[in-house]
Parts: C-alpha cells; sequence; structure tokens
C-alpha cells in the first residue's frame, strides 16, 4: 500500500498529512521523525475505523509513503495558525466525499463524547497549571473550531443563527448545536462553496489564508482527532494528580 504524503511547516515544526485517509496526521521536529512517525499513525488509523464498525485492512499489507508535496510558513500547531492548501485539495468535493466526511466526523465526536460526556465540573475545570487548557476550554475550542471551518466557505449572515447565542449553552450542548449546524451547511453546500478557492478575511489573523471545502472536510476529522487525544492526555494528568 502506498500512501501519499503532504507536509507542511518548517524547522523544527512539521506536519505530515495522508489526504487518503481523513484526519490521519502526525507531528514532528524534523521530516524524518514524520515518516518514522507515519506507520504507526497508518496502524492506529485503520484500527480506529475498525473499533467503528469498518473492515480491517490485512495486518499483512506493506506500507510504503512517497512526499508530494510540502508547503513552507504554514502548520495548524496552535490555535489560529494558518493550515496548508494542499494542491490535490483544489478539486471539488461531491455529496459522497461530504457524507463520508460526516461519517468519520462522528466517530471523532463519539470518541470524544466518550471521554468527556459523564465528567464531573471539577474534572472538566481542572487545569495542570494557569495558562493550560482545561478539558472544558478544550471542548470549547473544538466547538469553535467547527464554527470557524463553516464560515471559510459561507458569508457570516449566512451561518446558522443559532450560533449567536451558543456561549450560554453547557459546553455538550453547545458542543451538540455546533455539530448540528455544520453538517446542515455541508450538505447543503452548492455547487461555487464545493469547488471554489476562497480566502475570507472575516475571524482570521490570515486574509490571505486559501481554503476549499476538501480542505474545510480534512480539517474537521484531525482537528478534532488530535484534540480527542489531548482531551485524554489532560484527563490522564488529573487522575494522576488526584491519587498523589
Amino acid at each position: 500500500m502506498r500512501y501519499l504524503v503532504y507536509m507542511e511547516g518548517q524547522g523544527t515544526r512539521l506536519m505530515g498529512h495522508i489526504l487518503a485517509l481523513p484526519g490521519c496526521c502526525v507531528r514532528g521536529k524534523g521530516r524524518e521523525e514524520v515518516l518514522y512517525a507515519l506507520p504507526k499513525a497508518v496502524r492506529e488509523y485503520h484500527a480506529w475505523l475498525h473499533r467503528h464498525g469498518e473492515g480491517l485492512r490485512k495486518k499483512d499489507t506493506e506500507v510504503s509513503f512517497d512526499v508530494v508535496e510540502e508547503v513552507v510558513g504554514t502548520g495548524p500547531f496552535d490555535p489560529g495558525d494558518a493550515a496548508a492548501l494542499f494542491s490535490a485539495e483544489r478539486s471539488p468535493v461531491t455529496s459522497d466525499d461530504i457524507e463520508d466526511c460526516l461519517r468519520l466526523m462522528s466517530y471523532s465526536r463519539s470518541d470524544l463524547l466518550h471521554l468527556v460526556g459523564s465528567l464531573p465540573d471539577e474534572v472538566l475545570d481542572w487545569r495542570e497549571r494557569r495558562t493550560a487548557f482545561s478539558l472544558r476550554i478544550l471542548l470549547r475550542h473544538v466547538g469553535n473550531a467547527e464554527e470557524f471551518y463553516i464560515s471559510r466557505l459561507l458569508e457570516p449572515d449566512r451561518l446558522p443563527q443559532e450560533w449567536t447565542a451558543d456561549d450560554r449553552l453547557p459546553i455538550l450542548e453547545f458542543l451538540n448545536l455546533e455539530r448540528r449546524g455544520c453538517t446542515e451547511c455541508l450538505r447543503t453546500l452548492d455547487e461555487r462553496q464545493r469547488s471554489e478557492v476562497f480566502r475570507p478575511v472575516h475571524f482570521t489573523y490570515h486574509p490571505e489564508e486559501e481554503w476549499t471545502a476538501a480542505k474545510v472536510l480534512r480539517r474537521f476529522v484531525e482537528h478534532e482527532r488530535e484534540h480527542t487525544m489531548q482531551a485524554q492526555e489532560i484527563l490522564d494528568t488529573c487522575l494522576a494528580r488526584q491519587l498523589q
């Protein structure tokens, strides 16, 4: 099995993405570190799909990787960072592409809710240090990011009206509201929104950043998967501190 790798970043901050496996990405301090981490990331990705009811790839399948594109100067390492638009993401998406992404989004959301859905407030609000994310802050960030991704394709006045007061909702209701609105918006994208390259200037520090529907779909899945892993780390640290 040969996977095409799309790389972004520079110096000691690099990300490698496998667009054929939406949501499969790794970070590394250099090109070799990223490539070294990819086989494990692919195995874990297929195991993730299998846990959610999809067929498991044969274990004896040989895997190879070819870096086909590298973008310097982008990389979503911190909130607000610009992310690359890869050449393959300039192609239009279909309704089937959107449904495939929504299926993967349902898996990542299930994982996240399984992790945090029944936690008490004292755990949701625990922080290792004053400047660190709590689980509640992280969940709010996940929901706000989904609003942001949709706003890359739609003008502000076309966004769901119920989002204007969503900051008053309890955190799980907030996540559900954001996802419900995003799902409806994705399913009703017109031909232009599914195919054009956009450079939105609202809600961004990077008005030069390019977006397409394909890039939005990718970021939906990989962003929540990465933050689900971060949520697990926060929860593990919190529980370990309580046991000390």
